[in-house]
């Protein structure tokens, strides 16, 4: 006759993977609440945690092209680099709770799981996509009046330039699947960080997952602001420059309408909705 603890070893419901982490289910079950909360707040709230989040990936873009831009520091070098200190501003933005309109994409999960409508859902993504823009805006204009654009004798306005006329020079198709690939990468990294316990946990997480978007070449509406943005102020500056192509309104607001649909794809559905039929819907 089986003894008590056996009945109760097989009345116990064990994690699919057992780790030294919060468990992919709960990792799940987080993720849900933690839409549901963000959904919540006040408009206000949400509004300035939003700009927070616009201002420190703003700091991460600029922190990148400085060390891609510096004269110290070769070309191969840089580039292998340069994307670990881009990780910096999103770093910063999801351990200090601010609002990303990338991250937040996740919530697709919590409006699958009905626990918030597509009311909800569309209010928190339009106030923070406007928040975000207003935060990296603040940062390119407190940037340009410092002075220190014209760092390494322009090589940084150069730096800033040719990343714009990069980003602007893809097809649409080419923009949505970028996005799509940021993103996924991006939300990869919120998910691995919320399996932590600790600070460490989180940034040893967030590190990789969000410095190959850059390595790669893939793209995230919120860290395009910051190169957009200062672009348009410093490009008569870069006047002679060969650039891929031109950067100008109409393909500025292309960009960033189509790389923030494959945000929505690449985090939304492929992690946020995937998850859900796995660990939500299907209980194990």
């Amino acid at each position: 006759m089986p003894n008590v603890l056996e009945k109760k070893s097989k009345k116990r419901k064990y994690p699919l993977l057992d780790l030294d982490a919060y468990s992919p289910e709960e990792v799940a079950n987080r993720v849900m609440q933690v839409g549901v909360k963000k959904n919540r707040l006040p408009g206000m709230i949400t509004l300035i945690l939003g700009i927070l989040g616009g201002c420190f990936i703003s700091l991460g873009a600029l922190y990148q092209v400085v060390v891609l831009a510096n004269p110290a520091i070769n070309d191969s070098m840089a580039a292998v680099v340069s994307p670990l200190f881009y990780a910096m501003g999103y770093i910063i933005a999801f351990i200090t709770g601010a609002e990303i309109f990338t991250t937040n994409n996740l919530a697709v999960m919590s409006f699958a799981s009905r626990k918030i409508s597509l009311r909800e859902l569309v209010r928190n993504w339009t106030i923070v996509l406007f928040a975000n823009i207003t935060g990296a805006a603040a940062i390119v204009l407190l940037f340009f009046f410092s002075g220190q654009i014209y760092l390494y004798d322009g090589q940084l306005i150069d730096e800033v330039l040719l990343l714009s006329s990069g980003k602007l020079s893809y097809t649409i198709p080419q923009m949505f699947l970028l996005g799509l690939f940021g993103n996924l990468l991006i939300c990869s990294g919120a998910w691995l960080a919320m399996a932590g316990r600790s600070v460490t946990d989180k940034f040893l997480a967030l590190i990789l997952p969000l410095s190959a978007v850059p390595a790669i070449g893939f793209q995230h509406g919120a860290g395009n602001m910051f190169h957009f943005f200062l672009s348009f102020l410093i490009l008569q500056d870069g006047q002679g420059l060969d650039l891929p192509t031109d950067i100008t309104f109409l393909k500025t607001a292309t960009s960033l309408v189509f790389v923030a649909i494959g945000n929505i794809a690449g985090g939304g559905f492929f992690i946020g909705l995937t998850y859900y039929f796995i660990y939500v819907r299907n209980k194990w």
